[in-house]
């Protein structure tokens, strides 16, 4: 043992050190568990990969504040009662910030008439008549409004801001495609402007979420049943949100290609100012998450595909809305039970390792 003890003593300090080599050191590359980070040499970008050991669980890999929060095990089955809860709940909550935003804000004199488009997608009576294709359209309008404002606050909550960065956050993730949209049209004053409800709206289900989502359950936030329930209700209010922008450049006389840019943009740019006010990545950009902003794309084929076969408007109203959220609405599903991604650029470090503004 002494003999053992010496030669560990004469050994140069540089051989006692675990060798690294100087590729792995540009690189930057960290292991932590079975999550892999891969640091950028230039900008403090880290992107995480996909974490096997929760692939191998039947899980996703998701990064903190992504939405929506990550699902219990696929091993463990659907409760059909909890399912109920969940949706009851969830709907109702949504629902009681319309009532807010249509009753007192109008009762305040903040609020206009709605206004009609082309296909009759925003009608004159209050949003509690959906009896009609228009009115279904104009509710769902509403409560996307609602889903949207919740899940903003939900990221820029689990980023650390306080109420007020809250807010604003649900505030950007609600109505900030929509935006986008009108001003790029040169549509101005923009809607919430014009009807301020989306506005109350936005803010009553930001301050709820803030204070009411923490109270809840981790059990229920985190099981199977909140899962299903948020993408499937993600996904029809997406669907009409694909609807509204595609006709948005209809009625203005584009062509195809501006119709499904609209279309991205008012249902996809609301979450893109969101991820950059929380200087998180980008959702649509990255292959963290299931298919997304592609489904869009499909949904808005499909409106401007009936669009060409039936020009008049009032002859396919019910198809013009209907299939294109369905097609939505069943994309989204096969992507988020197949965990189907767009495929990533082969080559992520052709420089090994050494920064972009320096080789090119």
């Amino acid at each position: 043992m002494r003999a053992a003890a010496a030669r560990v003593a004469s050994r140069p300090l540089s051989d006692a050190r675990p060798r690294q080599g100087a590729r792995a050191r540009r690189r930057g590359v960290e292991r932590r568990g079975a999550s892999r980070i891969t640091l950028d040499a230039s900008p403090r970008v880290a992107v995480r990969a996909r974490s096997t050991a929760s692939d191998a669980a039947g899980g996703r890999a998701r990064s903190p504040g992504v939405w929506p929060p990550p699902a219990a095990r696929a091993s463990e089955g659907i409760d059909g009662k909890r399912l109920l809860g969940v949706a009851v709940g969830y709907c109702g909550a949504c629902y009681l910030a319309m009532a807010f935003a249509y009753n007192v804000v109008p009762g305040l004199d903040l609020a206009d008439k709605m206004v009609n488009d082309t296909i009759g997608a925003m009608p004159l009576n209050a949003v509690y008549a959906p009896m009609t294709i228009p009115g279904v359209l104009k509710f769902v309008n509403m409560f996307g409004t609602a889903m949207y404002a919740h899940a903003g606050t939900i990221t820029a909550g689990t980023r650390g801001m306080d109420l007020m960065g809250c807010v604003l956050v649900g505030l950007l993730t609600a109505v900030g495609g929509g935006t986008i949209r009108q001003v790029l049209f040169g549509d101005v004053p923009v809607f919430w402007v014009r009807e301020p409800e989306y506005l109350a709206l936005a803010v009553v289900a930001s301050a709820c979420t803030f204070y009411l989502w923490p109270r809840v359950s981790r059990k229920i936030r985190q099981s199977r049943e909140m899962y299903l329930m948020l993408n499937a209700t993600d996904a029809i209010a997406l669907g009409c949100f694909v609807v509204v922008g595609a006709n948005a450049a209809l009625a203005r006389g584009h062509g195809a290609l501006v119709g499904v840019l609209s279309a991205l943009v008012t249902s996809n740019f609301g979450g893109v100012l969101r991820d950059v006010a929380c200087a998180q990545p980008v959702r649509i950009m990255h292959a963290e998450q299931e298919l997304y902003a592609s489904t869009v794309c499909l949904g808005a084929c499909a409106f401007l595909l009936i669009a060409k076969i039936f020009p008049n408007a009032a002859e396919a109203q019910v198809a013009r809305v209907l299939v294109p959220i369905l097609v939505v609405v069943v994309a989204r599903a096969w992507a988020w039970t197949r965990d189907a991604r767009l495929p990533v650029y082969a080559d992520r470090d052709p420089f090994a390792g050494e920064p972009t503004r320096t080789v090119l």
